[in-house]
């Protein structure tokens, strides 16, 4: 190349779109070659919040041109998924379809209607001095660093799943049939304005719930936490936003990154208390034409013989209503009431199917420690504990719902016992909802009308302690 060509050529940062053109002597190919393969070094983005900062706003860090692309270098976006953990993708532009143009079957012929990613990554969540970091590296863990590492796996793709009534599993699918029939079963409404055909099951505890995931297999789940971490997580770092309620911003930032939220979620009918008595009202079917849509959704539902526009329905390519509609009862998170009025949450570190006891601690890892509440009722922590992938309040308040991690965490104040770990919050809880919002005043043995579940699987199973990464030499 020519000398002066040379000297007047602009540096580069390396990253993900950086290549350097290589030559295949036995094939006679000319060809790009990903810097990342020739130094080693592996493409990693996150972001970073400073310590003591209010603000639920991060700074990105790493490779902005991964940061660009994450979401397809993931392959976030809708599935169907076997219960041999298969997986098709769906077009993304339009999830009736398959990607390859064939008409996709959601109604649990051909597997579940599901969101997720088809690659393994690592997840790393760190702190220096200054700053809080929650990063993801492909293709391998980051060196010097705590690594966790996240399989492929999948949710249900419309926020919640259904009961196969005839064969009592629990499935994702779109599905119309009184086979399938949503909230607690209720035939006597199928004709009626709040029927609850083609919505989502309710009116379960968490321990049929998981006890019905499993007849899809081995490595199905119920409400699993790691599922709803790693889903708040990519959210965080993709959005560069801890509150997942803020406006929905079309327009990338100045790095070409993405800002803002998916909004406040769903809004309600005229009266969900009385006419509907808390049972789901949006059907499951919402949303499946716009594909790996992100961004608001909106419907329209007949509220008790009035059309009504059910809009704010979050869509994160294509996971549509995963917060702040029905609560979901985790079914491997457990809290233990303190007699300072505080919670402390337990969990168990293997994902392999095993049914983690919801009766005792006995056994299980201690996360941390959370607020001590005067009283009963909602809290706002400025800080959690972000370990083994479960999140749960640290124990200074002082944070609000547009501060810090913005959503909410129930103290019941009570000093014995234990409680299960609601997560995502209900259509009527405004600004306690969201990615990380948690109710810790139920027994695990709860089953209401608004309380339902997301079905999970991974295709490998894994344990959620870190592992030490050594550094490059």
């Amino acid at each position: 190349m020519d000398k002066t060509l040379m000297k007047n050529l602009e540096g580069l940062n390396v990253g993900a779109n950086t290549y350097v053109v290589g030559y295949d002597t036995k094939a006679g190919k000319t060809g790009l070659i990903a810097v990342s393969q020739v130094s080693g070094s592996l493409p990693w983005f996150g972001r970073k919040w400073a310590k003591g900062n209010s603000s639920p706003v991060g700074s990105p860090v790493g490779d902005f041109d991964l940061g660009q692309v994450l979401a397809k270098q993931l392959g976030l976006g809708g599935y169907l998924v076997t219960d041999a953990h298969q997986r098709t993708k769906l077009s993304p532009t339009n999830h009736n379809l398959l990607e390859s143009g064939g008409a996709a079957d959601l109604t649990g012929g051909a597997g579940h209607y599901q969101w997720g990613w088809n690659v393994p990554f690592y997840y790393q969540v760190y702190e220096d001095d200054y700053y809080l970091y929650e990063t993801v590296s492909l293709g391998g863990p980051r060196p010097g660093f705590w690594n966790y590492y996240i399989p492929i796996g999948s949710r249900s793709c419309a926020g919640y799943a259904a009961m196969d009534r005839t064969n009592a599993k629990l499935m994702s699918v779109v599905n119309s049939t009184a086979q399938f029939r949503g909230g607690n079963n209720d035939a006597s409404l199928d004709g009626l304005f709040n029927s609850q055909l083609c919505k989502p099951a309710t009116n379960m505890a968490i321990t049929a719930f998981r006890s019905a995931a499993r007849k899809n297999g081995t490595l199905w789940f119920a409400n699993e936490r790691v599922m709803q971490y790693i889903t708040a997580a990519l959210k965080r770092i993709i959005f560069g936003n801890r509150n997942i309620q803020a406006a929905f911003n079309a327009t990338l930032d100045a790095n070409g990154l993405r800002q803002g939220g998916t909004g406040t979620g769903i809004d309600q009918p005229a009266s969900w208390s009385d006419t509907w008595k808390y049972y789901p009202y949006v059907n499951l079917n919402v949303g499946i034409d716009q594909g790996d849509f992100t961004g608001i959704l909106s419907t329209t539902i007949n509220d008790d013989g009035t059309q009504k526009a059910i809009g704010n329905i979050p869509s994160f390519y294509g996971l549509k209503n995963d917060y702040k509609y029905l609560f979901c009862m985790s079914e491997n998170m457990l809290l233990q009431n303190n007699a300072d009025k505080s919670q402390t949450l337990f969990v168990a570190d293997m994902i392999d199917g095993t049914q983690m006891n919801l009766s005792s601690v006995a056994g299980l890892r201690e996360i941390g420690k959370g607020p001590v509440a005067s009283a009963a009722g909602w809290l706002y922590a400025k800080e959690y504990t972000l370990k083994n992938l479960a999140f749960f309040p640290k124990e200074e308040l002082g944070a609000t719902s547009s501060t810090f991690f913005c959503d909410g965490y129930y103290n019941p104040a009570a000093t014995s016992g234990l409680r299960g770990a609601g997560l995502l919050g209900t259509a009527d809880h405004g600004a306690f909802a969201g990615s990380v919002s948690l109710n810790g005043h139920y027994a695990v043995s709860v089953a209401n009308a608004n309380w339902g579940a997301f079905l999970c699987e991974y295709a490998e199973a894994f344990t959620t302690q870190p592992v030490w990464c050594v550094e490059n030499k």
